[in-house]
């Protein structure tokens, strides 16, 4: 069983930005299934024998664009633990591995923020009060950069010069 928390997470290198799978990629036992994607392959499974919780809910489908990015924005995560064997039989179903993701609560005495600029994408995190030290708020978001930067491709093969883009069966 091993705990990561928000310190771990930033402190491990990227190259776009913090992601709890590129982190948890780097831990022994970890394997990736490819240089461009987000699965796991934990204890010789396959990658979808890993059981992902975000707040007890389970997760299906953790990652965008082909699994370059995973769902889980960094900034708005409390901790993550991940049990790659000997979990407990209320997480059954699955046979490689349970990662429990924890989100942030939020903070309930001051209004706080972060926010990030990289090189494929950005993010921005508001939290602060409600009501002072009973209730709280966190919104969290990121945005990438992919469409713009594939457009001039899109543009080059499509007919129009990609002014009017359509998706085709």
């Amino acid at each position: 069983e091993i705990t990561l928390n928000p310190a771990e997470l930033k402190a491990i290198p990227a190259l776009a930005e913090p992601d709890i799978f590129r982190t948890l990629q780097s831990l022994p036992g970890v394997l990736v299934a490819n240089e461009a994607s987000a699965g796991l392959i934990i204890r010789g499974g396959n990658t979808d024998q890993n059981l992902i919780l975000l707040d007890g809910v389970p997760v299906y489908n953790a990652s965008h664009l082909f699994g370059f990015f995973s769902v889980f924005n960094s900034s708005a995560i409390n901790n993550v633990e991940i049990i790659k064997g000997g979990f407990p039989a209320r997480f059954g179903g699955r046979v490689s591995s349970v990662l429990d993701i924890r989100m942030k609560e939020g903070n309930s005495k001051k209004i706080s923020g972060e926010a990030s600029i990289g090189l494929v994408s950005s993010k921005l995190t508001i939290e602060g009060p409600i009501v002072k030290d009973k209730t709280s708020f966190i919104i969290s978001g990121r945005r990438t950069y992919i469409d713009i930067l594939a457009q001039p491709f899109i543009g080059a093969f499509s007919n129009d010069g990609g002014s009017n883009i359509k998706a085709g069966y």
